[in-house]
């Protein structure tokens, strides 16, 4: 058997001390509940596990290589446009009647 050296907090030694006989019994209940601990994250894993299959079967969700080519496949289909430059960009928030920031509260409806 091996030897592990576990720091509790003060309030929770303090109840481990009082509840446990000996020093044997205090070793059989860390072992128990380390047991059901690792029992725990186990069947929490498998259940996860399971879960995430079930959605993909249903199509609700998708591995990372089905969302990437589903991204490639969309970009594909785009029409290459290359990206503004500064002029452009002046130009168009130029049309604004008021500042971009007042425009954008003004939709959000926040005035």
């Amino acid at each position: 058997m091996e030897t592990v050296q576990v720091q509790l907090p003060m309030p929770l030694a303090q109840r481990v001390r009082q509840a446990s006989r000996s020093g044997e019994a205090l070793n059989r209940v860390v072992a128990e509940a380390l047991e059901q601990w690792l029992d725990h994250e186990h069947e929490e894993k498998a259940d996860r596990e399971q879960i995430l299959k079930t959605l993909r079967e249903a199509g609700l969700i998708m591995s990372s290589e089905r969302q990437r080519a589903f991204a490639e496949t969309m970009l594909n289909a785009l029409p290459f446009r290359p990206a503004p430059n500064r002029e452009r960009v002046e130009a168009a928030l130029a049309k604004f009647q008021v500042p971009l920031s007042e425009e954008i509260i003004a939709m959000r409806g926040e005035r």
